[in-house]
């Protein structure tokens, strides 16, 4: 069976030999492209080149493509987890041709690909090409259609013709389109097919009769009146579903089943903390209906991590807004399907990287480099999500014994009353869930009465969602455990209020923009935030509901006529504070900016949007990211000196707690150049050097005097200028920054890496960060020195001592654990039993580790010479796990018994599951006082799989 890399490597040596340029994939983030949130298609970094304004080398190109498609037209992200060929995150294998071949050689080549080279079953392919269009003035397109019949081996009936639904592309309203061919596989048994001919089933959404390919004929150019006229040059646009196609030619039916998808769910089943969770079969879980469940949170949790490793690589950060957003969204869901569905209680997300890494890597080399960022920045993600769970759960603790008890009426219910008034953690949490301002006396007689049905009061399930981010559907779920009920109208009545006062919250009918409604005439959105960080006057222009960061909650943002709080620009984060209106306080959540409006993110509307604002940024968050800003510029700086005037910025995140650099470099920043570059920049903090701003300085003034200007920045005829030292750093800048370097404190790295080809990354700290990171680092060191009473040498060298003996004597030590488990093997192979003719070895051995277990079956396999099958078991040294080796000597992999099968089944015993290649294969388990049970067991295995 072909692996997926090998499939991969194929595709794009097919390719390479009819003098195609192999390229390489485009980021996931098109940087180009401001219509794209992600690249979604392979023809993406080819837009240019379609729509003539761009050019290339080459007149034929192939590549695989890395695609994310969560929203927009393409948006799958519904569908992932509940079938079995949807995906966010996927590659798309595609070949090209601009101006050079077209249907002719693409329809011959895909068919000497997919049946010549890899063999697929020429009965079971069926194409599809278009069948005309009225509106378009064109008739179907036989030409294709013909080329199919006589250019390959596809049965005729196995052309058929569809409408420009599904077989004709446009990539616009106007501009370059045309019809497209697409080929569909037949997945189903012989008998299904005989019973149902597959072409019914091509385009019904049908996973088992599934399209692999799409070969796209770019030969109109679409006009503003709908009309077409011809291209003067034809292009080839083709893509084929990475995941799909190894899943037909590794025989699954489903993109789960394939190397891609497999390992990951069986390292999530081996993490799940259910005992009923031992494998991705679930052969443990009786109920059909469970384990439908079950594997669709796998399915989900398997597809996210793959799209949560490449976006973090190629530079997107959880977030608030655009694409972090999305993101946030994507690891939301998939810890939630872990937390609700898989038992999981704690951050198992970044567990699964190394898998992802390990098996993309070589087609992906970014992703080895930025390993360690991508796997931190999936935990910190997680932690963060599972702390809100936390306080939701901390919340619905305290408040569900109440409506236990009320539930159960009588005494209890009166009791629980009384009790209320005296618990001040409960009554607040009732408090919090009033919209309406009641007393506490109504508060607890209306929370008794709905409690009394034996369920959590709407009002708290609103409260829960709202303030702590807690799925209504989770509240449900844990609801259901405690034997009571949620009061889902109550519920859906809070959040239609919720959007109800959105919606009115507008005293005039003029709009900015379509979403917005308008408070107060005039004009909105100045910065007043170079001078001040809180401003006690300014009014509410607009107000609007936005999609918030669970699939059914919403947000709300205002626009004010001026404001202190910075929009998110330039790398640097967006304010956070509070606006404060009659009394009322409004947590800002986040600042941007849109469409030239500086927009607040807030955790609610104030009830009174007519009254004075005063607004107050997060003085602490404020000062520490403006050291990191500051900061910022004068590493570019630092870079510039000691690595060469070719360094540029090519992205940047300034925050209160870090700062991380994108820069243009050719290779690895070394120990000794990142040295000296922290001791320029701490220079220039000990220097402690005044700011310099000027503002509405002519861009063309400030470019001749030497400013650099900014990856990704578009300036106007006038900008700020931000010098620190006219010899050292001089910057087009919008950002906060402090008034001199020496506020900065101290200077330090924290990683240094790639994130693509010739683009490098550092993330370094100031201020309290920087002191933070110090301490613990001095911590670490006193840690160390204290394990030694006394030094001869420095630690670092005492310590290279102490690590190289130790590795002598793990050399030693495993020698003669194995010499000493070895001895068993004789007694072993003496004692071996018969079963159909064949010599079957299985038994114990002392405690041991997986890989001294691996090197002993390795010697058994040496040993057993021909027609015999080993299993060897072990109990872990610690006591809580068990490990299997099973060998099948070589005549006997020939008659079709294989090692994988046989220590997968011999692991199910044990509470566990493995597998491996058919001569040598191993498994573990959870089970040791089930150990010996198996291993009787494995003679009759054997039996058995032979008759079979």
């Amino acid at each position: 069976m072909k692996n997926s890399a090998d499939i991969r490597t194929e595709f794009l040596e097919f390719f390479r030999d009819k003098d195609h340029a192999i390229v390489a994939s485009a980021p996931l983030v098109p940087h180009e492209d401001p219509t794209l949130l992600f690249t979604n298609a392979g023809m993406n970094q080819f837009k240019d080149v379609f729509l003539g304004t761009g050019t290339r080398e080459y007149r034929r190109a192939a590549d695989t493509q890395k695609c994310l498609r969560v929203s927009g037209k393409h948006n799958d992200l519904e569908e992932v987890g509940i079938d079995t060929y949807h995906h966010t995150f996927f590659e798309m294998l595609g070949n090209w041709s601009f101006g050079d071949y077209f249907k002719r050689e693409a329809i011959a080549w895909a068919w000497e690909l997919l049946v010549d080279k890899w063999g697929l079953d020429p009965k079971r392919i069926y194409v599809t090409v278009h069948a005309g269009d009225d509106q378009l003035g064109l008739g179907p397109d036989e030409e294709a259609a013909d080329l199919w019949r006589s250019e390959t081996g596809v049965t005729p009936e196995h052309v058929l013709y569809f409408g420009s639904k599904d077989n004709f592309w446009m990539m616009g309203d106007t501009g370059p389109c045309g019809p497209c061919s697409e080929i569909h596989y037949d997945l189903r048994t012989d008998a299904q097919r005989a019973a149902q001919p597959g072409a019914e089933l091509v385009n019904a959404d049908d996973p088992r009769v599934m399209e692999i390919w799409n070969l796209v004929f770019i030969q109109y150019n679409a006009q503003p009146d709908g009309s077409l006229n011809k291209l003067a040059a034809q292009h080839v646009d083709t893509g084929m579903g990475f995941e799909r196609i190894v899943a037909v030619l590794q025989n699954k039916k489903s993109n789960y089943d394939s190397d891609l998808f497999a390992p990951i769910l069986e390292r999530v089943a081996q993490l799940s903390p259910r005992d009923d969770v031992t494998d991705y079969a679930l052969d443990d879980v009786g109920d059909e209906e469970l384990r439908s469940q079950l594997r669709i949170a796998m399915r989900v949790i398997a597809d996210h991590i793959r799209t949560i490793v490449f976006a973090i690589s190629d530079g997107v950060i959880p977030g608030n807004t655009g694409r972090g957003y999305v993101i946030r969204r994507i690891l939301r869901r998939a810890v939630r399907f872990g937390y609700q569905t898989l038992g999981f209680r704690s951050a198992f997300l970044h567990l699964l990287v190394p898998l992802v890494v390990d098996e993309m890597s070589t087609a992906f080399p970014e992703l080895k480099e930025n390993q360690e960022y991508i796997a931190r920045v999936t935990s910190a993600e997680e932690n963060g999500f599972l702390e809100t769970l936390g306080h939701g759960i901390r919340l619905f603790e305290t408040i569900v014994p109440y409506v236990e008890r009320a539930g159960r009426g009588g005494a209890d219910r009166v009791q629980a009353a009384v009790d209320l008034r005296d618990d001040r953690k409960a009554l607040e949490i009732l408090e919090k869930s009033d919209a309406e301002g009641h007393d506490e006396a109504v508060l607890i007689d209306t929370f008794i009465r709905d409690a009394g049905a034996n369920r959590l009061p709407g009002t708290v399930v609103f409260l829960l969602h709202d303030t702590y981010g807690f799925p209504a559907d989770l509240t449900a779920l844990m609801a259901r455990e405690r034997g009571i009920g949620i009061d889902i109208e109550g519920y859906e009545s809070c959040m239609q209020a919720q959007r109800s006062r959105a919606r009115s919250a507008a005293s005039f009918a003029t709009e900015i923009g379509q979403e917005w409604e308008i408070v107060t005439s005039g004009a909105d959105s100045e910065f007043v935030g170079y001078d001040t960080a809180n401003l006690e006057t300014a009014t509410v222009r607009a107000v609007r509901a936005v999609a918030g960061e669970s699939d059914d909650h919403e947000g709300f943002e205002i626009v004010l006529d001026r404001t202190p709080f910075y929009a998110e620009s330039g790398g640097q984060v967006g304010d956070k504070g509070f606006l404060s209106v009659a009394g009322e306080d409004v947590r800002v959540l986040d600042t941007y900016r849109q469409d030239g409006r500086i927009v607040h993110r807030v955790s609610k509307l104030p009830h009174d949007l007519t009254g004075t604002v005063s607004a107050r940024v997060d003085a602490a968050s404020r000062m520490e990211t403006a050291k990191h800003h500051s900061a910022t510029h004068l590493l570019h700086a630092a870079l510039r000196e000691v690595l060469g005037r070719h360094v540029s910025q090519k992205g940047s995140l300034v925050a209160p707690d870090r700062l991380r650099f994108d820069f243009s470099h050719f290779e690895r920043v070394t120990e000794s150049e990142l040295e000296a570059i922290a001791a320029r920049v701490n220079e220039m903090i000990q220097r402690n050097i005044s700011r310099e701003e000027e503002r509405s300085v002519p861009v063309d003034e400030a470019l001749g005097r030497g400013a650099m200007a900014l990856f990704g920045e578009k300036y106007g005829d006038s900008v700020r200028v931000i010098t620190f030292d006219p010899t050292y750093s001089i910057e087009l800048c919008g950002g906060i920054h402090v008034e001199a370097t020496g506020e900065l404190g101290v200077f330090r790295f924290t990683s240094e890496g790639s994130v693509a080809s010739g683009i490098r990354r550092v993330e370094a700290v100031v201020g309290k960060s920087a002191l933070a990171h110090i301490d613990a680092e001095l911590n670490t060191l006193d840690a160390v020195r204290s394990q030694f009473k006394t030094l001869q040498r420095p630690v670092a060298a005492e310590v290279e001592s102490l690590v190289s003996r130790a590795r002598d004597l793990e050399k030693e030590i495993a020698l003669l654990r194995v010499a000493s488990l070895g001895q068993v093997l004789d007694a072993l192979v003496r004692d071996a039993v018969e079963a159909n003719g064949v010599r079957v070895v299985a038994g114990k051995t002392a405690p041991a580790v997986m890989d001294d277990l691996r090197i002993l079956g390795q010697d058994l396999r040496g040993r057993l010479g021909s027609g015999a099958v080993g299993v060897l078991g072990a109990v872990d040294p610690g006591g809580d796990k068990v490990y299997l080796v099973s060998t099948v000597t070589d005549d006997l992999v020939g008659k079709g018994l294989s090692a994988g099968k046989l220590v997968g089944a011999v692991a199910k015993t044990v509470g566990g599951g493995g597998g491996g290649r058919p001569e040598l294969a191993t498994a573990g388990g959870k089970l040791p006082d089930k150990l010996d049970e198996a291993l009787k067991l494995v003679p009759g295995m054997v039996e058995t799989m032979l008759s079979n």
